[in-house]
């Protein structure tokens, strides 16, 4: 089973929890807010092919950014870092699924139809089920759904 960490959620540069995901072996990280403060782990982090798990709403509720504009993700979505959307604490924060967050992202770093189909399927492909169900997702469940929502957009 591989190892997800939960890494990242905070300001403080001697918090080095994203240095210990590495050594973890991780493929995902459940936030990685603060790796835009370790320009050297970035590029390990692609070339590791781990994914940040990002919580838009999450890190305004908390204070992590103030506005998703300034997010640090937005600088680092086209480095080639792979990333997913998450809503984090939904219980906490009393709502359910990602449509609020996604909405957020989208609109705050100006997601394409592309960005959004890539994000999506980077929520399957990092997950932690079994491969046959990533496959059946990938391969039936996913294309049918995403035309199903693409069809919805062009018939507004």
């Amino acid at each position: 089973m591989p190892t997800f960490c939960h890494a990242g959620e905070t300001h403080d540069k001697n918090i080095t929890n994203l240095h210990d995901a590495i050594l973890l072996n991780t493929k995902r990280v459940g936030h990685g807010f603060q790796l835009f403060l370790f320009p050297n782990l970035v590029q390990e982090y692609i070339d590791k092919d781990i994914c940040i798990e990002v919580c838009p709403l999450s890190n305004m509720i908390l204070g992590y950014t103030l506005d998703l504009r300034t997010h640090p993700i937005r600088d680092l979505i086209y480095s080639g870092l792979q990333f997913s959307i998450s809503s984090d604490d939904p219980g906490f924060f009393d709502y359910t699924g990602v449509t609020l967050d996604y909405a957020y992202a989208t609109l705050a770093w100006e997601f394409t139809i592309r960005d959004l189909k890539k994000i999506s399927l980077n929520g399957i492909i990092y997950s932690s089920i079994d491969q046959k169900k990533k496959d059946h997702l990938l391969k039936e469940v996913f294309p049918a759904k995403w035309n199903e929502f693409i069809n919805y957009v062009n018939s507004l």
